[in-house]
């Protein structure tokens, strides 16, 4: 019977722990508290959620505002890579980064035609060293000389598979190209996308004012509007947050002791914009890290009309109406 209970416990504290390892660890303190044995010695409180507001309406006036995002995954990427090769002679260094460089290029092809490779020079200068002068009686002289050169290139890798990578970088790692300084998204359907989105906003408002027509009583598709709509993109290398997990002992060390800490791994992960405060998303179901367009439309419709004619003009502070045969005339108010 006592092993059937420390079966159960052991599956029960497993099955907590699972639990907490959905938010993933860089929530690992707030997760602690959110889980398992937190209540048990404090009160439930159901959570209470703000909602964002997206319409508001005086007697004046109503502004509607309609966001939206589009996830679009990648038609290319390019990869870049930093080499660097040190040579006696200029040609020897040139020829020692060619080399490497169209190893690299030959094995690409290879494994995928579709790959592109280029080559773009960085720096190409001459490095120097120091020669001590020995002379009697004299103290030591140094004297700078030519060493040899140094050349930088970045070599640029375009794909479309993203897995692909893993195969560029070992091929890259067989010619020491260790150094990749990024990674750039590129798509091709920017103009479609902002299309679509336009469209899709353009059916959430149609929707919107039906419903508040009826709601207010009132027309709204035949008041006066005005409008103010923008876009955004968001790359995903502006998407990465870093964080650091680890837990730590608190521990009273002795103020004479020497204390060397360990240095703690700090790791990065994809953090998309989240939908919460938009109106519609379009394709939110991709994997992986994807180029986010945001759109934002603002819509103000006058629920007042004006009191005074349409063809009535302010001067010095007065009123004037322009009659039909063009004569202007005071107006008395």
């Amino acid at each position: 019977m006592k092993s059937k209970w420390l079966t159960i416990v052991c599956i029960a504290t497993s099955f907590l722990n699972a639990n907490a390892q959905h938010s993933g660890n860089v929530n690992s303190e707030t997760a602690k508290k959110e889980m398992g044995n937190y209540n048990y010695n404090n009160q439930y409180q159901n959570r209470e959620v703000n909602s964002i507001q997206t319409t508001y309406s005086n007697d004046y006036e109503m502004v509607i505002n309609i966001k939206g995002i589009y996830n679009e995954k990648a038609t290319a990427q390019r990869a870049v890579f930093s080499v660097l090769q040190i040579g006696k002679s200029a040609e020897e260094v040139t020829n020692l980064i060619d080399d490497r460089i169209n190893k690299v290029a030959k094995e690409l092809q290879e494994f995928n035609k579709d790959i592109e490779v280029v080559s773009d020079i960085i720096t190409f200068i001459p490095t120097y060293e120091y020669e001590a002068e020995k002379k009697i009686f004299n103290p030591k002289t140094y004297n700078e000389k030519p060493s040899g050169f140094e050349l930088k290139k970045n070599l640029i890798i375009k794909y479309k598979n993203t897995n692909d990578l893993n195969k560029i970088m070992n091929i890259c790692a067989k010619q020491e190209i260790y150094d990749m300084a990024k990674v750039d998204y590129v798509t091709s359907n920017l103009d479609q996308i902002r299309d679509v989105l336009q469209a899709k906003a353009l059916e959430e408002y149609k929707q919107m004012l039906t419903n508040y027509s009826v709601i207010m009583n009132t027309d709204l598709f035949k008041k006066e509007k005005t409008l103010t709509e923008g876009y955004n993109t968001i790359y995903p290398m502006e998407s990465y947050k870093s964080y650091s997990a680890y837990s730590q002992a608190s521990i009273n060390f002795d103020p004479k002791s020497q204390v060397n800490q360990v240095k703690k791994n700090t790791t990065q992960f994809y953090d998309a914009a989240l939908a919460k405060s938009h109106t519609f998303v379009v394709n939110p179901e991709i994997t992986e890290p994807t180029i986010q367009l945001f759109y934002d439309m603002v819509i103000k419709i006058k629920l007042k009309e004006d009191q005074l004619p349409k063809n009535t003009i302010i001067r010095n502070n007065r009123y004037y109406i322009i009659t039909a045969a063009g004569d202007i005339k005071p107006l008395n108010l």
